[in-house]
């Protein structure tokens, strides 16, 4: 995406490779951590890497991945201008996804949040990584402030619809597409717009049963599967999938402001899919 972002705004690739590899690295970064704070024993099928070596090691991993970031975005091949704005723009975005994990997790042991609320963690989380992915590259293919700005607001975007259908393939995919656990958010307690959408829509009975097993740490497969089937009782997975969708036609809205082109074809067929991805 971000090469892409490059050139739609007469950028080449090659300006956007720092750009681009700062921004993969932030993410595994990201990825590292999480998983450490969300006890994750899974990422994409195989072993999280404090589960094949240790937090401590982990932690560090991560650490040293964020140093790597700045470097790399300080050393792209670009005018020193859109250098340092480039870097700029990733200290901000890497501040805005520490926020959003920290309003993450003073969520955790709330029962009653709203679905505002979720977005909000959402645009501070999975949108603010997306949106640095393409507005870095509209920054490093000389876009103006005003290409810079909407490539921001089509990444985040993208972001939020893409996050809300992990959310729900984490209650309704497969596994072994998935690679994730299944039901680990009901688990981990995760707050998502599908939780919020059943708790405004279930009877008080449903509510008090779903309340209860959300973020239950000794948790079985069947209460799982019990606080899935509360899901597809009140339509909450297809809620989400249809909230999803709606981002996707926002996102795509404001990417049809541009000239059309192959890379900007290239970014539509990328945001579909991210949207209607099956793992």
């Amino acid at each position: 995406m971000t090469f892409l972002a490059s050139e739609c705004v007469g950028g080449r690739k090659e300006d956007a490779l720092g750009a681009a590899a700062a921004v993969e690295l932030l993410h595994n970064m990201t990825l590292v951590h999480d998983d450490i704070e969300d006890k994750s024993e899974l990422r994409r099928g195989k072993p999280c890497i404090h589960i094949i070596y240790n937090e401590p090691t982990a932690i560090n991993v991560g650490d040293s991945m964020l140093i790597k970031v700045f470097e790399i975005a300080n050393s792209s091949n670009i005018p020193q201008d859109r250098c340092h704005r480039l870097v700029s723009q990733v200290a901000k975005r890497a501040y805005d996804i520490t926020w959003g994990q920290q309003f993450e997790f003073s969520m955790w042991k709330r029962k009653q949040f709203t679905e505002d609320e979720v977005i909000r963690l959402l645009k501070n989380k999975t949108g603010a990584l997306t949106a640095l992915s393409t507005e870095t590259g509209a920054i490093a293919g000389g876009g103006t402030d005003e290409q810079i700005k909407m490539f921001g607001n089509f990444g985040e975007t993208v972001g939020i619809g893409f996050q809300i259908v992990d959310d729900a393939l984490n209650v309704s995919g497969d596994v072994k597409e998935y690679g994730k656990e299944i039901g680990g958010d009901i688990r981990e307690g995760k707050k998502t717009v599908l939780t919020a959408h059943l708790l405004r829509t279930a009877n008080i009975p449903d509510r008090k049963t779903f309340t209860r097993l959300l973020g239950k740490n000794n948790i079985t497969k069947q209460e799982i599967r019990k606080a899935i089937q509360l899901y597809e009782k009140y339509g909450s997975i297809d809620y989400a999938k249809t909230a999803a969708q709606s981002y996707l036609r926002a996102a795509l809205d404001t990417l049809n402001k541009l000239p059309a082109s192959t890379a900007r074809d290239n970014l539509v067929s990328i945001s579909e899919f991210l949207i209607s991805r099956s793992f």
